[in-house]
This record gives C-alpha cells, structure tokens and sequence, in this order.
C-alpha cells in the first residue's frame, strides 16, 4: 500500500510565558487531504524531547484530518492508521532541532535577565526555504509552499508580500478556492477592490454559502456598486431565505444609498438581538460614498466634539482612531474629519440597540451657523474612489 505523504511547511513561535515555563508553536503542514494549520503547546525543556513531541502533535493532527477526509474509503483510513509517511524526515528533524535549540537558549537567558529584554528573535522556520529542497517538488506542494507564504505574510500585516505569494500560487491553481478568497482578502487590505472582487467571485460562487455571498456583496458595497450588491443579495435570499446576513446586508445596502433601513434592523433585533449587536459593533460600515472624495462637508474634530458633547476633542479623537466612531484620517496631511449624517447615524444605532453603555446625544445649538451649513447632507452618489494604499508592518508574523 501506497504512503500517504506529509509535507511539513513551516512553524512559528507564536507566544510564550515565562512563568509557565511554556511557548506555543503554529504550524502549518499538507497532505492528501488538503491544507491544514495548527497550534502545539509545551513546556520548555531538551530541544529533542520538544521535537519529538512536536513531531507526534503533528502527526496525530494529520492522521485526524486524513480519516475525517476519508468518508468511508476503508483503503484510505487503513492507510492512514498505518503509513503516514513525513517526507525528509531526518532534515526536518534537524531543522526542528536547531530552531527550538535556539528558542530554547533565548527563552533561557531572557527569563533570567529580570526585566532587560523580555523578547525572543527566533520566530520563525520554513521547512523549503532552500530552492535546492523546494525545486524538486511537485506543482501540487509548491501551490501550498505558496500559498502557506502568503497567509503567513498575511499574518504579519504584509499584504503586498502576500500578493506575490498568492500570485505565484494561483499561477498553479488558478480556479483554487482558498487561494483566490485569501487574495481577495489582501488586495482588499490594499483597498484595490476592484482587482480584489474578481478573485472572491471565484471563491464565493464556488462555496455558494451566506457567509461568502455576503462578503461578495459587501465588496461590491465598498466599489460602490450597488446594483451587483443587490443581486447578490436577490441570490441570497433566493437560496438561503432565513439567512439573517441577507438582512443585515440589505440594511447596510439601504443606509449606503440613502435609503430607510432601521426597519430592517429592528426585524433583526426581535429574535437575533445578541446576533445583531455584535455585527453592528464589528461589521456595520457608516461612511457614505458621497463623502469620500475630499474633506468638503466634512467637520473638523473641535466641530464634532461640540455636536456630539466631548468636553475636549482629543476624547473624540481618541475614539475614533480605535474605529469606535465613523471618522475619515488622512494621515499625509495629518487631519482627521467627521461627517454629521455618519454621526447621527452612529448616535441614533447606537442608542436604539444599546451598542453602548452610554446613551449619546447631539447639540445643534452648539454650532455657528457655517457647521450647521458645512454638515448638511449631501445627495448619495455612486462613484467610485481610490484610496491610498496603508503602510504596511514591518515586522511578519509567520504561523
């Protein structure tokens, strides 16, 4: 019988505690059954006796996820109760060996410094680093040697060293599910939507699920294209009617098209209310496509603060650099500005679902009759934007 072939892709360090004596490890592996990512826990303690635990933790995880995969094929699940084969097991065991070595020796002496230096350098580890050793590999191992890179970078905040990792793995996939909705998900980061939406139809058609539909629909919200949002939606409610997504979603279409959309909320509210609570504190999007251009209609933060009874703008702003309070910053000029309409929308919601402990209100008297005519509301628009591209970290966080 046939091995089953385990190729171990890489780890990282994830956190540790000093106090515990313990460190966490992500790792990542593929096999017959897919990718898949993981995390090991383990006290500190000789390098190999950790490799070897790691090792069996690894093994254990995919021989789970092999007889999960297999659905009844007997041949596969006894082949998996017997052969699990790790491809280059005496060079991966090295590698483990050296790099927990080191974590080791820093975990060491970092905990016996008393407080200078609380960090550990030694993150990360890809097992196919070396072209000599990633060059032989099928054009399967490598899509997800790539495709394992780029969620990596993805974690480290680095979208556009993600890009290039989905890209290449896409090169060998093109029509793959997870590698089209990852890259997606880092162009959107690079607010390059209209590139983004092209790769998430792929994936979003192909799970047809409420989860990925509403994110399609979402993203057509953010292109400011309306009318495919509303067909997405249309598609939602055909497929999945008690989907509550299609009414949140409906909801966020409205309110972004100046249209009434409480009603909608409040349906939401009468049997899901905890549901809808928590999508309105994460997901709820208050700007408004006709402010995006240009800061005009817009306040300053000291106008705001006054209409929305701060004491001082700096616990305006303060809230609104945390995303708690719908807030436009353009970080070239160094100015950060508000929107009225976004403000009474943002009150009102979050008063009638109590998405706060404090209740809000506003104060028009406060304003000179210049704000007043500054924050009347524009009429909706449906042009579309490019926004600057965000600074990326420095620093990847692997694993």
């Amino acid at each position: 019988m046939e091995s089953i072939n385990l190729h171990l892709l890489s780890t990282y360090l994830k956190k540790w505690s000093f106090d515990d004596n313990r460190i966490a490890l992500n790792y990542s592996f593929c096999h017959e059954a897919g990718y898949e990512r993981n995390r090991f826990e383990t006290r500190i303690g000789v390098p190999a006796n950790m490799a070897n635990d790691f090792l069996n933790n690894v093994y254990h995880t995919a021989k789970e996820r092999l007889l999960n995969g297999a659905n009844g094929d007997e041949e596969l699940s006894n082949s998996v109760g017997n052969n699990i084969l790790l491809v280059n097991e005496s060079e991966v065991k090295r590698k483990l060996g050296v790099f927990l070595a080191k974590v080791n020796k820093e975990f060491t002496q970092n905990k016996r410094s008393r407080g200078r230096t609380r960090m550990i350098s030694t993150r990360s580890l890809d097992f196919y680093y070396n072209d000599f050793e990633f060059e032989p590999l099928t054009d399967d191992i490598k899509f997800y040697v790539h495709l394992n890179r780029g969620i990596n970078k993805m974690n480290g905040d680095l979208w556009t060293n993600a890009v290039d990792d989905f890209t290449l793995a896409l090169g060998l996939q093109p029509d793959n599910i997870n590698a089209n909705k990852y890259m997606s998900e880092a162009l959107s980061k690079l607010n390059k939507y209209d590139e983004a939406i092209k790769h998430l139809k792929i994936s979003a058609e192909a799970e047809n699920t409420p989860e990925s539909l509403s994110g399609l629909a979402n993203l057509y919200i953010k292109l400011n294209d309306f009318k495919n949002a509303e067909k997405v939606f249309k598609q939602m409610s055909k497929n999945f009617p008690d989907s509550d997504l299609v009414v949140f979603g409906l909801a966020q279409l409205n309110y972004k098209q100046g249209k009434p959309y409480k009603t909608l909320l409040t349906k939401l509210s009468k049997n899901h209310e905890d549901w809808l609570i928590d999508k309105l504190k994460t997901d709820w999007e208050y700007k408004l496509p006709q402010y995006s251009e240009g800061e005009d209609g817009m306040w300053n933060a000291a106008t705001a603060a006054r209409y929305l009874g701060f004491e001082r703008p700096y616990d305006l702003t303060r809230r609104a650099f945390n995303d708690e309070i719908p807030s436009y910053f353009d970080s070239e000029k160094g100015t950060i500005r508000f929107v009225k309409a976004e403000l009474d929308a943002w009150v009102e919601l979050t008063n009638e679902f109590q998405l706060d402990i404090e209740t809000y209100e506003t104060f028009e008297v406060k304003l000179s009759e210049e704000e007043k005519k500054v924050g009347q509301l524009k009429k909706p628009t449906t042009t579309r934007r490019k926004k600057a591209v965000p600074k990326e970290a420095e620093n990847v966080e692997v694993g």
